[in-house]
């Protein structure tokens, strides 16, 4: 009796456990989310990684007057050149955006799409993690992780990864009093 408990127990564990509960990032995405921002920030030069060693693949120049501007071109392909292989969840369960400055790629955000929607991450210092967050959390990331979003969507220069694909709210229609 014990045993058929524990094993129907095992049963059901393992079952479940590619599935996300409603309201909660699968471990699996967000591992993903956190390694796709991490290659694209190294390959874009990003969050002080190519003082610890990464080699970017687009020439940002040095600082002040010996820094260079990255057009939008360069970025699109760097950006796509380390995310092409190993990051299957990519345009399934979340899409990257990266802000675009006159002088360059700004950041990168990872935001959930399709049963991750609502969740995103943001590029940070390569000592911090930088784990997902709800948007819709009350808490001061999930608040800026919601800003973000917005100025990210609202922006024509922000490219995305896949390109066909979106993480933008869909804008509510007027009410009419």
């Amino acid at each position: 009796m014990i045993t058929t408990a524990v094993f129907a127990a095992g049963l059901l564990a393992a079952a479940g456990a590619g599935t996300p509960t409603p309201g909660k990032l699968s471990p699996a995405v967000a591992k993903e989310m956190t390694e796709a921002i991490v290659a694209a920030n190294k390959a874009l030069g990003l969050e002080s990684w190519p003082m610890r060693g990464a080699q970017p693949c687009i020439d940002r120049g040095g600082q002040g007057i010996t820094a260079k501007d990255v057009t939008v071109e360069d970025t699109r392909k760097c950006t796509a050149s380390v995310l092409d292989k190993g990051y299957p969840e990519l345009g399934k369960s979340y899409v990257l955006a990266v802000p675009m400055a006159s002088i360059g790629p700004v950041t990168v955000i990872a935001l959930g799409v399709g049963e991750s929607q609502g969740w995103a991450a943001y590029s940070c210092d390569p000592e911090r993690k930088c784990l997902p967050v709800k948007l819709s959390a009350p808490s001061k990331w999930g608040k800026r992780m919601a800003e973000r979003q917005a100025k990210a969507c609202a922006e024509t220069t922000t490219l995305w990864f896949p390109a066909d694909k979106r993480a933008c709210p869909s804008p509510t229609a007027p009410t009419t009093p």
